[in-house]
């Protein structure tokens, strides 16, 4: 029976191997990407600026292609057919749809009105309330998941963690971020900025604003992970610690639907890993086209790639006439606000749904 044990975990290894591989290939490509344009060109990993077509940049863009195809390839679906359970049609038609529109409409601000853009993202405008209105309502559905959840008896996360404790968990993060969003309510009742964050980038009562590229890094690359990346690649129906998380993770028609938070930037785009995103999700929208059943999903996926190849070059070459050029970040923080309401409404109705 040991031999048998240690057999199996040989094969788990064998078979896990390829994978980490790739994993660390990307990884190496990534931090040579960055460490080089460090020490030779004086970029650091977070420079932000117009984007970099230089030999030297269009290099770096090219190895960020080749680390999105290693990481692909490290957490490309163990299914063959991973795009197989989109089974609601008009579930996938509305999210391939949304993506389009969106991605259109925020290309043709770009090009048409580049100047006006900048009014409506600034603090107190518009898309910031709206911002701000959307994690209200992500946080409200997530609490409306913990209520009902309270009498599930699925597994517990990580053996420990029952539903409720989860949501409730996600709901208090979406809390957080609203509150930084907001400065903590300096924003809507213009306190004076107290002493405590007098060092504050944009003096407001806020923490991401002392280390503000820092916080946007793991905000948009965990936003990436957790509506593009995990949707795609997690292996539905396993058991373990995969069958603990599953209950918590959007439908992967859910990834089509959250592209353009892979895509929206323009003084970023010098950002190597933001690049690997950009380009990573590019893959894992063609890979669940491909496996699509219907033809008319396939059309309107196949849509959606090209989309989100042709409004990226009217980011990147049509930004410039922007007046800040961090307006598409602004854009991208809207939509993932966006995302976060969807995903807490869906659980909460998953949640009450559950038997």
């Amino acid at each position: 029976m040991g031999l048998g044990v240690l057999g199996q975990a040989r094969g788990q290894w064998s078979a896990y191997f390829p994978r980490i591989c790739l994993g660390a290939g990307a990884f190496g490509l990534v931090a040579a990407s960055a460490v080089y344009g460090e020490l030779v060109h004086g970029y650091g990993l977070l420079r932000k600026e117009d984007p970099d077509f230089t030999p030297f940049g269009r290099a770096r863009i090219v190895l960020s292609f080749v680390a999105a195809l290693l990481l692909f390839g490290a957490l490309k679906p163990v299914s063959r057919r991973p795009g197989a359970d989109i089974s609601d049609h008009n579930q996938a038609m509305g999210a391939i749809g949304a993506a389009v529109v969106f991605l259109l409409a925020v290309a043709a601000a770009v090009h048409f009105i580049p100047t006006s853009l900048n009014d409506y993202v600034r603090e107190m405008q518009p898309l910031g309330m709206a911002t701000e209105a959307l994690l209200i309502a992500a946080m409200v559905g997530l609490t409306m998941a913990a209520w009902w959840g309270r009498t599930v008896t699925g597994p517990r996360l990580l053996g420990l963690f029952p539903p409720p404790y989860v949501l409730g968990g996600m709901a208090a993060a979406v809390f957080f971020i609203l509150m930084e969003e907001m400065s903590w309510g300096q924003h809507w009742l213009g306190w004076s900025t107290p002493e405590l964050f007098s060092r504050n980038v944009q003096n407001e009562t806020n923490i991401h604003n002392f280390y503000t590229y820092q916080f946007e890094a793991v905000y948009y690359t965990s936003a990436i992970f957790c509506f593009v990346v995990l949707p795609w690649c997690w292996p539905r129906g396993a058991s373990g610690f995969f069958a603990q998380v599953e209950p918590y993770l959007p439908p992967r028609v859910f990834a089509l639907l959250a592209l353009p938070i892979a895509s929206l930037m323009y003084e970023a785009w010098n950002i190597v890993p933001y690049q690997v995103w950009y380009f990573l999700g590019l893959m894992i929208g063609i890979d669940i086209v491909r496996r699509l059943q219907s033809p008319e999903l396939r059309r309107a996926a196949i849509a959606l790639a090209l989309v989100y190849a042709v409004t990226k070059l009217i980011f990147l070459f049509g930004g410039s006439e922007m007046v800040d050029g961090y307006e598409l970040s602004e854009v991208r923080e809207f939509y993932i606000a966006l995302l976060f309401m969807i995903h807490g409404w869906m659980l909460a109705q998953r949640f009450r749904q559950h038997p």
